[in-house]
């Protein structure tokens, strides 16, 4: 009798252990969603920044490179990035005779809450805009973008045809782990509606050079609204509509070891794009942001030899 009393003790116990992690969950999801947006809107004022503008310091778009060139190229950054995350290579394009501008995306380089409030939509027209303008001055033009901003630059490639394409680290999935269990852009449809912020300290920045952590500009503080964001411009990049129509010549540059795009998924979206001058360049060394990393100097390499192609 008393060892089955002692079992209904432990059964009953077990149930309100069971019980309580619901409740446990719901109090720290309540908690975090309380505690991260003043957080944020803290470090969001620590941010040294044009007052004039509300541009962080080193976020301003670039325009670097002769005016009297006919052929000028278009960098469009990444998630929750600036143009600064290109490190030196607009000034190496620039050297070798092109007009480089390097914009600053809608909702970044100014703060997460504006991030928060960009839709897929602002992004895409603000990179046809820049590329517009471009093309009207230019002979010739082409768009590189790096991330969310290669999504971004397939997308309007596929409107406006520019001269040349350039995917760099391109987004179009999430890199999946095995400990993941589902597909990360899963997780985060079922988990942004609950949770507003993420918090991604400067240390974890997806560069493998240690050193260079400190040096990349972004938001530390990430909306899950803005996740949401780049998932439906990777989505819309990928599909068959838009890859269908990138005849022009393409370079592709990823890591087999990038941590945030997905390469396999890149190289499947390389597959299918029809042009006939395309080239798929792997790199070994490096993580996601390939102008910090180890392979920065292949990396340059490479699409000086694709742009000679308008020499």
């Amino acid at each position: 009798m008393g060892i089955m009393k002692q079992e209904v003790k432990m059964a009953l116990f077990r149930i309100a252990v069971i019980l309580f992690i619901p409740f446990l969950l719901i109090g720290a999801l309540l908690f975090w969603n309380n505690y991260a947006p003043k957080e944020a809107e803290r470090y969001d004022r620590t941010l040294p920044r044009n007052p004039d503008t509300g541009i962080l310091s080193g976020a301003e778009a670039r325009t670097c490179g002769p005016d009297d060139t006919r052929k000028a190229i278009l960098f469009v950054h990444g998630f929750i990035a600036t143009p600064d995350c290109f490190s030196d290579l607009p000034e190496y394009v620039a050297e070798r005779g092109w007009h480089v501008r390097a914009m600053l995306l809608p909702g970044h380089g100014t703060s997460p809450f504006d991030f928060q409030k960009t839709s897929p939509a602002a992004l895409e027209e603000a990179v046809l805009k820049e590329l517009d303008a471009l093309q009207q001055r230019y002979d010739t033009v082409v768009i590189l973008g790096h991330s969310m901003g290669a999504a971004l630059a397939t997308i309007a490639a596929a409107q406006k045809q520019p001269d040349g394409l350039i995917l760099t680290a391109p987004y179009y999935a999430v890199t999946k782990q095995w400990y993941y269990i589902l597909r990360p852009e899963t997780w985060a449809g079922l988990v942004s509606p609950i949770l507003h912020w993420v918090y991604r300290p400067q240390n974890m920045q997806p560069v493998n050079r240690a050193e260079a952590r400190g040096e990349i500009l972004s938001y530390n503080w990430i909306p899950s609204k803005g996740a949401l964001t780049a998932m439906a411009v990777a989505g819309k990049a990928r599909d068959d509509t838009i890859l269908q129509k990138i005849a022009m010549p393409t370079l592709l540059i990823h890591s087999k070891n990038d941590t945030v795009a997905d390469p396999a998924y890149a190289e499947a979206v390389y597959n299918r794009i029809p042009s006939k001058d395309k080239t798929l360049h792997w790199l070994l060394l490096s993580d996601h942001i390939l102008f910090y990393d180890y392979d920065r100097e292949t990396v340059k390499i490479q699409i000086a030899a694709f742009l000679k192609k308008w020499d």
